[in-house]
């Protein structure tokens, strides 16, 4: 799995790509660890071009959303795959995750 930042119009996104699996899921926390110590508002992450998500990846973003959610910051996952889609909705975690079809879309939650 790859992980790369930007910031567009102030917002911090995170860029997903590959698989995300147990051997990479903390890469991931650490990445995310790093960006809301220095971020101040929103975070978007982008999941376009991740693959695959396992159950340790699930956990990561769950994780990271109540993270967030008690430093009252907002989190959006934009344009995850349809196979990740699929996971995140058997997971339940599309009802629990702010989930976005669009980056515009995301950028303005």
């Amino acid at each position: 799995m790859e992980v790369k930042t930007d910031k567009i119009n102030g917002v911090d996104v995170i860029y997903l790509s590959g698989r995300m699996d147990a051997s990479n899921a903390p890469e991931f926390d650490e990445k995310m660890k790093d960006v809301m110590e220095q971020a101040k508002g929103k975070i978007v992450v982008s999941l376009k071009e991740l693959e695959y998500v396992s159950s340790a990846g699930l956990r990561s973003f769950l994780a990271i959303a109540k993270e967030i959610k008690k430093k009252e910051g907002k989190l959006a996952f934009a344009e995850p795959t349809e196979q990740v889609f699929k996971v995140l909705k058997m997971s339940g975690l599309n009802t629990v995750l702010k989930i976005c079809s669009s980056m515009e879309e995301a950028m303005q939650e």
